[in-house]
């Protein structure tokens, strides 16, 4: 991969964006003015450009998977019939959105295995593709994550991505380690646990609107009717309009920014309303406003759905183009209500090592049965979240890649980790399939699906990260 792009993150192909901080601006002359889904828009709506945008969602899963119970036995075409008939799969379970779905086998991480601490170190490669510096509370990558390379090039006025978390983040240990930053060696990004924060962005709920209304009560009758958000501030911005100390080139911005909010409009008409608050639990997100206290008795899988919830409506609204979610805690000690941990009371860490231990591992059967009724749990989480992304018409211009921090608990091997994508990325890759990768490392899983995020922006002609080989895997693209 060029240098240029880790350290700096500049694409050679793409010409540096000048962002326009619209709400600092609006607050000029002691006029504050919250506007719902413009923190992040660009200076013209990206779905006015001549490609429609792809946007793409990370998420890795930890403590690995029952390997047997999981994939199906043989590759080939994926039918909504055939998965759902595998019940003994943990996959079985993503039956109704079969045709969108690649499935694939045979993909390793940079390391050939953990020297330290494995469940830290395959989440630091598990999205930059490069082998993880250090173990434990200290491990961090060794170059930028695929989720940051893509948030550059296809996000305006320099928006990060996304950044999501779905576990106790307070345990103490390891926390958040998959999105980083670039430079001579990668830098966590911090990672939001708490859903009710990106709700508050995504509804106007922070600030006040012109006119005495709250930020609240714009954002629902904004949601509600899609009135135009030029209606509800356009006294305020003619005011500031008239400021005689407001320069031309000032002024020219506000009108920009009236072209903005009515270009967001026109993309929320021809998405069918799909920009909506229709399909949250708004109940339970209002719920977590005032904090989140997390429990360890299966409350993750909730606050995961939330999250997904929220990544497709933000997508929907253009509010980001790329997100990740970390869905699990590097040892995690979520104790899952299952029917094989009955008997066991076992947090998810230790069934993953089939032993009450965090360090140890063993072979105990009732405990890789448990492991495996977790595995479907997560695939009706994810299966959730793909609802969500098909009511809101995204799956043809999105990817959804799912994986693991490691192939599984005993061993916490870094070859073959499981990996699933859904949604075709506009077309570019292959859907409904089962495939072999053939054994090779992930940074040409991301050589293609950065290709596949990016191309409505500009061509992507590198190498990602570090591994055997280059260009996408053999039998990905469509």
């Amino acid at each position: 991969m060029n240098s240029k792009i880790v350290t700096n993150l500049n694409h050679p192909h793409v010409a540096p964006r000048r962002g326009i901080n619209r709400r600092a601006f609006l607050r000029a002359g002691g006029v504050a003015i919250a506007l719902p889904f413009l923190e992040g828009l660009p200076s013209r709506s990206a779905w006015a450009a001549d490609s429609s945008p792809v946007f793409s969602l990370y998420i890795v899963a930890a403590c690995g998977v029952v390997g047997s119970k999981f994939f199906p036995e043989k590759t080939g075409a994926l039918t909504t019939n055939g998965l759902a008939a595998m019940t003994e799969k943990a996959t079985h379970v993503l039956a109704p959105h079969a045709s969108n779905l690649l499935f694939i086998r045979g993909i390793n991480f940079p390391m050939s295995g953990p020297s330290n601490c494995g469940h830290a170190q395959g989440l630091c490669q598990a999205l930059t593709a490069r082998p993880a510096s250090g173990g434990g509370k200290t491990a961090s990558s060794s170059g930028v994550s695929a989720d940051m390379v893509i948030s550059e090039l296809v996000n305006e006025g320099g928006a990060e991505p996304l950044t999501l978390y779905a576990g106790n983040r307070r345990n103490g240990y390891i926390a958040e380690r998959i999105s980083f930053k670039g430079g001579g060696s990668g830098q966590v990004r911090s990672a939001d646990d708490n859903p009710y924060t990106l709700y508050a962005k995504l509804v106007g709920l922070t600030g006040n609107g012109g006119g005495g209304n709250s930020g609240t009560q714009v954002a629902d009758e904004l949601i509600r009717s899609r009135k135009s958000a030029n209606d509800f501030v356009r006294e305020e911005l003619n005011s500031l309009m008239r400021m005689s100390a407001l320069s031309s080139a000032d002024k020219q911005r506000l009108q920009q920014h009236f072209d903005s909010i009515r270009d967001a409009e026109v993309t929320m008409g021809e998405m069918g309303g799909t920009c909506t608050q229709a399909g949250l639990a708004t109940s339970e997100l209002e719920a977590l406003k005032g904090g989140l206290a997390f429990k360890t008795d299966g409350m993750i899988e909730d606050v995961a759905k939330l999250h997904l919830e929220l990544v497709a409506l933000a997508f929907a609204c253009n509010f980001n183009r790329v997100a990740t979610l970390q869905h699990g805690d590097g040892t995690d000690q979520t104790k899952y209500a299952v029917p094989s941990n009955a008997s066991l009371g076992w947090p998810f860490h230790h069934l993953s090592h089939r032993v009450q231990s965090d360090a140890s591992s063993g072979n105990n059967p009732t405990a890789e049965q448990a492991h495996a009724e977790i595995d479907v749990l997560r695939m009706q989480t994810l299966l959730h979240g793909l609802d969500q992304f098909k009511a809101r018409g995204l799956f043809d211009k999105s990817i959804i890649m799912w994986t693991n921090h490691v192939a599984d608990g005993p061993s916490h091997s870094f070859r073959n980790v499981p990996t699933i994508i859904a949604g075709s990325g506009g077309g570019y890759l292959k859907q409904g399939e089962y495939i072999d990768a053939g054994n090779v490392t992930n940074n040409r899983l991301f050589n293609g699906l950065i290709a596949a995020a990016v191309r409505d922006k500009t061509e992507w002609t590198e190498n990602f990260g570090e591994g055997q080989g280059s260009g996408p895997i053999d039998g990905m693209l469509a």
